[in-house]
């Protein structure tokens, strides 16, 4: 999970259980980037922030503004990167180097670990 302050959004990654369970065989840690098995599907999920009207100065997830997906690929095969944006969440096209930035961000981030 992240938040941008400048652009006031908040977004989640979600992983398939083969990203899980990679994870949790090569025990990853908030200090290393993650390795992900071949067929690991990553979700990362952007909102648009809103004022919590129960919280005072809260702020809480709106309308998703984007999704990505990253498919994980076997070793020397290219990860396949698809993005869905827009109120209806149409599916997006962007620059091959721009897919690529942002598959290598998204695989980079490291997961949240709850106790």
């Amino acid at each position: 999970m992240y938040v941008n302050p400048q652009d006031h959004t908040m977004a989640t990654l979600y992983g398939n259980e083969t990203a899980i369970r990679s994870l949790n065989l090569r025990g990853a840690d908030a200090m290393t980037a993650p390795s992900y098995a071949s067929g690991a599907v990553l979700a990362l999920v952007t909102w648009a922030q809103r004022d919590d009207p129960h919280w005072f100065g809260a702020r809480i997830p709106s309308t998703p503004q984007t999704i990505e997906f990253v498919q994980v690929q076997s070793k020397g095969g290219r990860n396949s990167y698809r993005r869905f944006a827009g109120v209806e969440l149409a599916p997006s096209s962007t620059e091959t180097a721009t897919e690529a930035a942002r598959a290598k961000f998204i695989l980079g981030l490291a997961p949240v670990r709850l106790p």
